[in-house]
């Protein structure tokens, strides 16, 4: 049952990929928020520190100042609460999804007919090749994934996209029917 096991441990490998690359993808969507909301505040702290707002004293700009860094904490706060809160989500699943392989993969292990045995070997000789490209593509996301992640939180510098133009299609003179029919 080798084939069995190697399918199950590639299945198992697969959600973790996947589950990792999840988390990493809502790590990077938690620190662009935070980087967003870093941003807007400093920008709308300069905005009113640096001009003269006719009706708005010294003391009114720090209250609203003090105001959007409230309101920024909040959100800050509930993003992370609510992020983590999806983290444990996918790892219940994942958890759950890498029992139910494990479980399969042991009742097929206990099988002792030779014919079932045989066919169990064959389709597993069959589906080896998939799962060893399950494996390659789940890295490959992972390893994509942690590429978005750098670059969100700016420890990337960001490479220039890769434009490709395509050729414009000729426009062909429509055909007039009533025109061709008069000249034959």
């Amino acid at each position: 049952m080798s084939t069995q096991t190697t399918i199950a441990s590639a299945a198992v490998h697969v959600v973790g990929q996947y589950n990792d690359a999840g988390k990493t993808l809502v790590g990077a969507y938690r620190t662009g928020v935070h980087r967003l909301l870093g941003g807007a505040a400093s920008r709308y702290s300069n905005f009113l520190g640096s001009r003269q707002i006719p009706l708005v004293s010294e003391q009114v700009k720090a209250n609203l100042i003090g105001a959007q860094e409230k309101i920024n904490g909040f959100l800050a706060n509930r993003l992370d609460i609510d992020t983590s809160r999806i983290v444990n989500v996918m790892d219940r699943v994942a958890a759950g999804t890498t029992s139910g392989i494990e479980s399969v993969a042991s009742r097929v292990a206990r099988v002792e007919s030779p014919v079932a045995t045989s066919v169990i070997n064959a389709l597993g000789a069959l589906n080896q090749p998939i799962a060893t490209v399950s494996v390659q593509i789940a890295d490959k996301i992972v390893a994509g994934t942690k590429q978005i992640e750098a670059r969100v939180s700016g420890a990337e510098e960001a490479k220039p996209v890769r434009t490709v133009k395509a050729k414009a299609a000729v426009a062909k003179k429509p055909v007039r029917r009533a025109a061709a029919r008069k000249a034959a």
